[in-house]
């Protein structure tokens, strides 16, 4: 009868070697343009990385100041920092100064605007009668009723 093995055919080894050699090459190429649009996508996505580092570390040379509109802010409450009774709650000097920002709520504008009336340590904030905390409110335009919340 007729037989269909492959392997009975005298050049079977030759032509499975061929196979194998043309699958390998195959996957070898498909591997190497897949591996390098990878690559390409990797390296956009690194070099926008790199720049977007590159403008974090300009901006952190720059020395920190106030904003110009903030010194309008801070000089219209040193205008007014005599009308708080500084002799009742305690006299503190910058040199004395707490961080104030460790309170909730407090950022380093509102510790600014705290100075700027004389405002410097925990323990004058601690000494406010419910009297003084309306009247730094208004001097340092905070929103009534914070100071009480936070």
């Amino acid at each position: 009868m007729f037989d269909l093995n492959p392997l009975d055919m005298p050049d079977a080894a030759l032509q499975q070697w061929i196979m194998l050699f043309g699958a390998g090459t195959l996957g070898y190429i498909i591997g190497y343009i897949s591996r390098k649009v990878l690559i390409d996508r990797l390296e956009g996505d690194l070099a926008v990385i790199d720049r977007t580092l590159d403008d974090c570390r300009q901006l952190s040379d720059q020395p920190l100041s106030t904003r110009p509109d903030d010194t309008g802010v801070l000089n219209r409450i040193k205008a007014r920092a005599g009308e708080i009774d500084l002799t009742r709650i305690g006299v503190a000097t910058a040199d004395e100064a707490d961080a104030l920002q460790a309170i909730v709520g407090v950022g380093p504008f509102l510790e600014r605007k705290l100075h700027a009336i004389g405002i410097y340590t925990f323990r004058q904030i601690a000494n406010f009668s419910k009297d003084d905390v309306e009247q730094v409110n208004e001097i340092i335009e905070f929103f009534p009723g914070r100071i009480e919340r936070d």
